[in-house]
């Protein structure tokens, strides 16, 4: 039977860098088409373990049902091994791995419009956000083709970290207003269009420095999702959250390089396309359950939710949205980026997603809040 490699051993982005020129050499003689019956021997890069909710959702189910094909042998590489999240776009598009994972957040430069997914404003249920977009990453939406194709990117599945909310050493963050002057740990990307407006100073940080950087009071708190706090013990420095703030998400997508997707066979096509659809669904499952579960777990560690889904409060919150997709559009539009295309496009696609809400979510309560929470 087909065996699936794992790699565990670390490769230090230094060691990778040097060997650039040897892995593209190698790469660029491997341009023939894989003939029917052939095995594709792929790499693939992620930059989560197989037991965050991420991996435990969806790379790893992926990888397990592919792993019962014998027309495709993916080697993995797990948690960065072969670089940060900001040199995955350039691995991928030089062909030094075939499959790897995605974050617009971590490079917004290169995919300004795919962020749109972590907007605020739009829902907070990991299986709408990411079969909307979906929807406008494969080929023949519009963020497949203005940028996810140019980058030689072609997503599998999609994924989103639903549900930010505003977390402080302990302050009360029930009100955006309470943020002003503070410095927040922040992805990138979108988010800092929310830290802007509600007056922070953001900080961009890898989310395993800030347990440190939150002990010594370097940042103040975050914006984050619960599912993002607990695979890191965070919930020991985090004391105060707000509970229905609702101010974005973190997307991802999953893909292969695009020439190597043309190289495979019908057979290899198939196999990860089916591994990959159902992926999609139970990766949404997991990341709305484990929100739950993380929500949860905050509270048994001591952490004090602010619930801010009604009355002043609610608005308050709610009014920061427009200025910050405002925002958005007008920069993007003005580098020549369609971001109002793609907004409508993305609000079309929620409707269509709507029906989705709540998926992996066990407290009846918690499932249709989810459900009202829809476009």
């Amino acid at each position: 039977m087909f065996k699936l490699r794992r790699i565990t051993s670390t490769i230090s982005a230094a060691a990778m860098v040097a060997a650039l020129p040897y892995a593209l050499s190698a790469c660029s003689t491997s341009t023939e088409p894989y003939a029917p019956g052939s095995t594709a021997e792929l790499k693939m890069a992620d930059s989560y373990s197989l037991t965050h909710p991420v991996g435990k959702g969806g790379t790893k189910p992926f990888l397990d049902r592919i792993d019962k094909d014998p027309s495709v042998k993916i080697e993995y590489f797990a948690s960065g091994q072969m670089g940060k999240q900001a040199d995955i776009p350039s691995v991928v598009r030089s062909g030094v791995v075939d499959l790897a994972v995605i974050s617009p957040s971590y490079v917004s430069s290169s995919f300004p419009l795919s962020s749109v997914g972590d907007l605020p404003g739009f829902s907070s249920d990991a299986c709408v956000t990411a079969y909307a977009l979906r929807d406008l990453v494969k080929p023949g939406g519009v963020l497949y083709e203005e940028e996810l194709k140019p980058m030689k990117f072609m997503p599998l599945w999609t994924g989103s970290i639903p549900g930010y909310e505003a977390m402080t050493a302990g302050k009360d963050p029930s009100h955006p207003n309470s943020f002003k002057g503070a410095v927040l740990r922040s992805t990138g990307g979108a988010l800092d269009r929310v830290i802007d407006e509600i007056g922070a100073a953001g900080v961009g940080m890898p989310i395993g420095d800030m347990y440190e950087a939150m002990s010594r009071g370097t940042v103040e708190g975050t914006l984050a999702s619960p599912i993002s706090i607990t695979p890191y013990g965070l919930e020991d420095v985090v004391h105060a959250s707000t509970y229905g703030a609702q101010q974005g998400n973190f997307t991802f997508f999953y893909g292969i390089n695009l020439d190597t997707w043309n190289r495979l066979n019908d057979q290899q096509k198939k196999a990860l396309t089916d591994s990959a659809d159902k992926s999609q669904q139970s990766v949404c499952e997991e990341l709305n359950a484990a929100r739950e579960k993380s929500v949860k777990k905050m509270k048994e560690a001591g952490v004090r939710f602010y619930d801010v889904t009604d009355g002043k409060t609610a608005k308050e919150w709610k009014n920061i949205s427009q200025p910050v997709l405002d925002k958005w559009i007008q920069v993007a539009e003005s580098k020549g980026h369609p971001a109002r295309r793609v907004v409508d496009d993305f609000k079309d696609a929620l409707k269509r997603h709507a029906g989705r809400a709540g998926a992996g979510v066990t407290n009846p309560k918690a499932r249709a809040e989810a459900k009202e929470q829809q476009p």
